[in-house]
């Protein structure tokens, strides 16, 4: 069975009703049974200090009983019913009420309760001259009497349970249907429609899911983003490279010579390796996005990471005879993800390599200041116009280099990274070459 928020409530309001329904009748019968027993044993004392009034005020009594002595010969029928006996001094009876019922004769003076034959009788005597008077009332007819009226009164108040418990469904469902609202609103949404949801008449209590699901919204949002900008990058940029491969298939199959052939199955093998590193970048920059997948910072040890790129990269330094050198042999630790800064130092050293010419010379530092941890990379490369510095970040530009290998992703990429570290990049141009720096705020990094 499916959780159910208005199920629950009506079922446990409706059971709390029930408890406090039967704690209250069971107070009010002790309470009501309290309260008449009071009265009833008013009602003794009332009766008897009638009759004991008469026998003070008349000097010989015994003419009030005359031919009354047996009474009216009638048992005890109702709880209205007082029993009432006067005794004179030497023990007789002078007067009895219900001759034929079965009462003791107490032996203490007011108010006492007396068991005679299974039954109770409750007793206020007094004596008056020379006459004591009894008046007593059957506490079993009492019980009955206390026990009815009970009941009556809690039939009476069970009647208005159901009344309450409808009343009580009708405010759960009342109270509930923003909930409802909001669900058939996500139900008909369109699936392009992020837009956030209006809270101006949800309830207190159910504003913040409302704001969950809006931040939710607002991720998703990025998500979709992230994936039409890399659908847009990636089939703006293949589509060039793939039309070039085409047309190198073509030249290979019109080739009139082996010397032709060759020459296009180099071109075929180049701009398949440029194809490939296209894809690998876009693969990269989708996956360092912001929001596109959760990362938790690690303690960073920056020096190996950089030895990992020199090793990595070693063999492209050498094809080109570059001397790819490390000056630091101190230790620096940064807060951040360690795939994300492997990949942006990768990018700034093969970047530094690709555009620095045969025999050049690329120099990576690891140094700090008084507020940041700084990487430096260095090479004797022709540097980059001052019109270009800020450019060189956008996706895919390339500027006038464009006889380099390369996507125009690289520094794109390097940009991205930083970014989400908090760290910033400062470039300037040597002579010759071009200094590429990046500043980690020592909030995010610690010197080991």
């Amino acid at each position: 069975m499916s959780y159910s928020i208005k199920r629950f409530l009506l079922i446990y309001i409706t059971l709390a009703i029930l408890v406090i329904y039967a704690l209250i009748s069971y107070a009010s019968y002790w309470v009501s049974k309290e309260e008449l027993n009071e009265l009833y044993d008013a009602n003794l004392q009332q009766v008897a200090s009638a009759i004991a009034a008469q026998h003070l005020a008349i000097e010989d009594v015994t003419h009030l009983y005359s031919n009354n002595q047996v009474g009216t010969g009638l048992k005890i029928k109702s709880e209205e019913e007082l029993y009432v006996r006067v005794i004179t001094k030497d023990g007789a009876v002078l007067y009895v009420s219900h001759p034929q019922a079965k009462v003791p004769h107490p032996s203490v003076a007011g108010l006492s309760t007396q068991k005679y034959q299974n039954n109770q009788w409750r007793f206020f005597a007094v004596k008056v001259n020379q006459e004591t008077i009894q008046v007593a009332q059957s506490l079993k007819l009492r019980k009955k009497t206390i026990k009815d009226t009970a009941i009556s009164l809690m039939l009476s108040q069970l009647l208005f349970i159901p009344v309450l418990v409808i009343l009580i469904f009708y405010a759960i469902r009342k109270a509930l249907s923003p909930l409802s609202a909001l669900s058939a609103e996500i139900k008909h949404r369109e699936s392009l429609n992020l837009k956030p949801f209006s809270d101006d008449k949800i309830p207190t209590e159910i504003k913040p899911l409302v704001h969950s699901l809006n931040i939710f919204m607002a991720k998703v949002s990025d998500m979709v983003g992230v994936l039409k900008r890399f659908t847009s990058d990636a089939a703006h940029e293949l589509r060039t490279p793939i039309t070039a491969l085409k047309l190198q298939l073509t030249l290979i199959e019109q080739s009139s010579s082996d010397a032709e052939r060759e020459v296009a199955i180099q071109n075929l093998k180049t701009g398949i390796n440029r194809s490939e590193q296209l894809v690998s970048q876009l693969l990269t920059l989708a996956r360092i996005e912001p929001n596109s997948q959760a990362k938790e910072n690690q303690s960073i040890n920056m020096l190996n990471l950089i030895k990992e790129s020199i090793e990595g990269l070693l063999p492209l330094a050498h094809e080109k005879c570059i001397d790819l050198g490390l000056n630091t042999s101190e230790v620096f630790v940064i807060s951040g993800v360690p795939q994300n800064i492997a990949i942006l130092i990768n990018n700034i050293v093969d970047n530094a390599i690709r555009y620095t010419p045969i025999n050049g010379k690329v120099d990576i530092s690891l140094f700090s200041d008084s507020q940041n941890i700084i990487l430096e990379v260095n090479d004797s490369g022709v540097g980059i116009a001052t019109h270009e510095l800020e450019r060189v970040f956008e996706r895919f530009y390339r500027g006038d280099n464009q006889n380099i290998d390369g996507s125009g992703l690289g520094l794109s990429i390097v940009k991205e990274i930083a970014t989400q570290h908090g760290a910033y990049i400062q470039l300037s141009n040597l002579d010759p070459g071009l200094s590429f720096r990046v500043y980690f705020a020592h909030k995010n990094a610690l010197n080991a």
